[in-house]
């Protein structure tokens, strides 16, 4: 490797900062550790005086993989955020339907119903074995709910909600998780993003209600704030939103009937989220319509969820709707190739791409590579607090910023290359619980 010259003065002449290296198997030289030259010769730098005297083509060249990855999205986000204001809707007044389906939720089901401002709501109980639909009729008998369904078995969360959707009568259905809530307002801010008779439908801002339960939720609310709050609001802004949370979203019931509902599979949301792209509808956010659901609140827990969602990745951008990236098919968009190749380049080839990364860069410098990956680390956070801070996250949740770099590139980041290798080669998704064996075979 070419020494690395600092780039102002030390003393009278630049000083260059060399790499001896040490040879390997097949006689090639490899980096080993890092020097600097003194009157007695070799002697250990500093890292950190290393870090600084790297000169722009060497900084180019050890930390291309952040520059080409991670500060793109990190610009674009920060000047969509800070410049681009959203405009405010005039209201908007529509007929409205909720459907809350569910399986064993009798604990939420009350609040959540209670918190939604629709003109009809559905309860749909999905085979539940606790007490949902003694909860539910209840809910009928006080007046809160509208219909009522019951399936006799569990036939997956797609299966329910079509259940509940034959019986809406409102022109925008919401579909609700039965453990979401939706904050006062959260109907009305959507109402108006219908306007446009092309809108099929129309995301939420989804927060973790239970943040202060400990850590793991604490980071699950800053990584939702970013991934929501602001990817989403950056997504909105350039047309290319690739998915309605199954938590909370609103849709034009015309657009629904159209699509057939949602298809049976693992990531229903993103699957029926495609399929409108896909028929011409447009997708909205509407940053102020606030949903509130809960975090896993373990490890094991928080990784069986991701698990199932970045498997979904696989199935629905590549499997089903690789197709958007192929002009010459007569429904082709640009506006939905844009949005697969963003899923394909920060949500695949990005994790994918970080591993061969890391190892390139340990034979590139050797044991200097774990100085530039704390710098690394200590720019993604300030990076990501420049994010928080413009859309105005909590105070309290700052100084857990650090802990949540640390949780998505070393558990989440290598969690999501476990799944999209296990995906593309075994197909795990199609052996789920999320969709019960008997509904497996209408897997697409």
């Amino acid at each position: 490797m070419p020494a690395i010259t600092c780039c102002g003065d030390v003393g009278r002449e630049s000083i260059p900062l060399t790499f001896p290296s040490r040879t390997t198997r097949r006689g090639q030289i490899r980096p080993f550790s890092q020097s600097t030259i003194s009157d007695g010769g070799l002697m250990p730098a500093p890292p950190l005086y290393l870090l600084m005297a790297l000169d722009p083509v060497d900084f180019l060249l050890l930390f291309w993989f952040t520059i080409i990855f991670d500060l793109p999205r990190y610009f674009i986000s920060a000047v969509v955020i800070a410049l681009m204001p959203r405009r405010q809707l005039p209201p908007l007044q529509l007929t409205t339907s909720a459907v809350v389906a569910g399986h064993n939720e009798s604990l939420s089901l009350r609040v959540c119903v209670e918190s939604i401002e629709a003109d009809q709501i559905i309860i749909v109980d999905d085979g539940s074995t606790d007490a949902m639909w003694d909860v539910a009729q209840t809910l009928l008998n006080e007046g809160l709910a509208d219909v009522v369904i019951r399936l006799p078995a569990r036939s997956s969360k797609p299966a329910a909600v079509n259940a509940g959707l034959e019986k809406c009568t409102g022109e925008i259905v919401f579909i609700v998780d039965a453990d979401t809530t939706l904050d006062a307002g959260a109907v009305a801010a959507v109402l108006p993003y219908f306007a446009d008779p092309k809108v099929g439908g129309v995301g939420c801002d989804l927060k973790i209600r239970n943040e202060a339960t400990n850590l793991i939720t604490r980071c699950q609310a800053i990584e939702y704030a970013i991934s929501f709050t602001a990817g989403r609001q950056v997504a909105d802004m350039f047309g290319i939103l690739p998915n309605i949370s199954g938590a909370c979203g609103a849709f034009r019931r015309a657009a629904l009937l159209q699509v057939g509902g949602f298809g049976i599979e693992v990531a229903e949301d993103a699957n029926l989220t495609m399929n409108l792209r896909r028929h011409g509808w447009y997708l909205r956010f509407a940053p102020k319509a606030v949903a509130r659901t809960n975090g896993p609140e373990t490890i094991i827990g928080l990784l069986l969820q991701r698990l199932r969602w970045d498997c979904g990745i696989v199935t629905i951008w590549w499997r089903k709707y690789a197709g958007n990236l192929n002009p010459f098919r007569t429904d082709f968009l640009l506006s939905n190739a844009l949005t697969s190749l963003d899923i394909a380049w920060f949500s695949v080839i990005l994790p994918l791409m970080f591993p061969v990364y890391v190892v390139w860069l340990w034979n590139y410098v050797g044991e200097f590579a774990f100085v530039l990956l704390l710098a690394v680390f200590f720019c993604l956070s300030v990076l990501e607090l420049l994010i928080l801070l413009l859309i105005r996250i909590p105070v309290r949740l700052l100084p857990y910023v650090p802990c949540y770099i640390c949780v998505q590139n070393l558990l989440l980041r290598p969690l999501r290359i476990i799944a999209l290798l296990s995906e593309m080669i075994f197909t795990v998704s199609r052996r789920d619980d999320y969709i019960p064996q008997e509904q497996r075979w209408r897997l697409s």
